[in-house]
């Protein structure tokens, strides 16, 4: 685990395929996931997963902790200001975080730290020994000093709380507040296949405890009014009926009806997509980035409509290819490159709807992979900017007279949401409303009842000829 998450650490965003790999693929490559060995669905590879998680998501403490109690006498390793991803750092962090989580098990998880430590981190089991003992004698003078720093506090890189602070004044600690534990499993209904009043009762049946989001107060059913992220901004509203919450250890593999297509995970505010494309039946509709299918999915059980689905990454599509088979249903699938120099390609002239999720820095979904956070750089939000709004401009051609175009980010920054909408509208004379596009920044939110990611979201309408 300890080498999953110095390989994690590691990577940036730029790059081949071992850079991009999340923290569950170094996991698995490792063989800690245990995918390769009793099977993917054991308690094991549960407990593993969420300890490697729950270390992640408290990444700037243990650090702090670990700056706090080192000397130089002690410390073997180099350190950064803010993350450092040594060997026997990645393992001092996962031994403290074991300890806080089971302090009734001090002894036996020092001593298994120690005994991984001369296996995989030589010179360094006395360092590692020393510095778990003391935490365990100070533990409570040692958290307090620590979390008068924000980045352990709050558990994010110092640079995103700034930004977040200045962003939004008013709700910025939500937002972090809301990636502080594990984001529920989240499931969409198959509309097509069976209602969700009658999957919950199944789910009851099968031994699960599920959780259905319902309409807040003088709401219409399936309707549920949240704010948005900008003051004096009229609230929006979420389509919650056909989602489901669960357990976040729940695996979906073994929930009943996974395999007759009843079912699809996809976090609530992902879910919103499908409703705000407003797919008709009859209508051509392209989905412009659209592995691994959840939006695409979510289109066609909504409508009989013709969808197109592209991707840059071909293996990405065949997966989502799978999965729309497992669900009953089919799109027109085609490996295409938004950004190549030959342009689109060939293919239907004109989409009356056009979904573009686009790349970005995923900050909206921080608290469902805590990895995140650690990897981004302040810098790359430009450059996703610039990528974004290349292929906002490379897609509008094909946006047929009064069709709509919904460009989404599962991001909460400014850079690669209004920002891109606000700039691409400036020089877009046949844009509908090109003064104020209809913008929707959703922040991240687990407050009871309802639970979702962060997402931004922009209706672009072309204007009739």
């Amino acid at each position: 685990m300890s080498r999953a998450l110095v390989a994690t650490l590691a990577t940036t965003a730029a790059g081949d395929g071992e850079a991009s790999a999340s923290l569950p693929a170094h996991l698995h490559r490792e063989k800690i996931a245990l995918l390769r060995g009793p099977g993917p669905h054991t308690d094991s590879a549960r407990v593993l997963r969420e300890m490697a998680a729950g270390a992640m998501r408290q990444w700037g403490r243990l650090g702090a902790l670990v700056q706090a109690m080192q000397t130089r006498r002690t410390s073997p390793v180099e350190r950064s200001a803010e993350v450092s991803v040594h060997l026997a750092d990645a393992l001092l962090r996962l031994g403290l975080h074991c300890l806080e989580a089971n302090p009734d098990r001090a002894h036996r998880i020092v001593d298994q730290a120690v005994d991984c430590a001369k296996r995989i981190a030589p010179g360094s089991a006395g360092y590692i020994n020393a510095l778990l003992r003391r935490f365990g004698r100070e533990r409570e003078a040692l958290v307090a000093r620590v979390l008068e720093e924000p980045l352990a506090r709050w558990n994010f890189p110092l640079w995103w709380i700034e930004k977040l602070q200045h962003e939004y004044p008013q709700r910025w600690q939500q937002v972090l507040a809301a990636a502080q534990g594990p984001s529920p499993l989240t499931l969409r209904v198959n509309r097509r296949a069976c209602s969700r009043e009658a999957y919950l009762r199944r789910l009851v049946e099968a031994g699960f405890r599920p959780d259905a989001p319902q309409g807040g107060p003088g709401a219409l059913p399936g309707l549920h009014s949240v704010p948005v992220a900008r003051p004096g901004s009229p609230g929006r509203v979420l389509r919650v009926e056909d989602a489901i919450f669960l357990d976040p250890a729940s695996n979906p593999v073994v929930l009943p009806g996974y395999n007759e297509g009843l079912f699809s995970v996809q976090d609530l505010a992902a879910q919103q997509a499908g409703w705000l494309l407003e797919p008709e039946d009859g209508l051509r509709v392209l989905d412009a980035c659209a592995a691994p299918g959840g939006k695409t999915s979510h289109l066609l059980e909504l409508a009989d409509c013709e969808v197109h689905a592209w991707d840059v990454s071909l293996h990405r599509l065949k997966r989502a290819e799978t999965n729309l088979r497992r669900l009953g249903l089919q799109a027109h699938w085609r490996r295409a490159d938004l950004l190549a120099a030959r342009g689109l390609p060939e293919g239907p002239s004109h989409f009356e709807r056009i979904l573009l999720d686009a790349p970005c820095s995923a900050s909206g979904i921080a608290g469902r992979h805590p990895e995140i956070r650690w990897r981004r750089q302040p810098g790359e939000l430009l450059a996703h900017h610039k990528l974004q709004r290349a292929m906002l401009e490379a897609l509008w051609p094909r946006l047929a007279p009064g069709g709509l175009l919904l460009y989404a980010t599962c991001s909460v920054f400014a850079e690669e949401g209004r920002e891109v909408v606000a700039a691409f509208a400036a020089q877009t004379p046949d844009l509908c409303e090109a003064q104020s596009p209809e913008g929707w920044a959703l922040l991240p939110c687990r407050d009871g009842g309802l639970m979702h990611d962060g997402f931004y979201y922009a209706r672009l309408r072309k204007r009739q000829v």
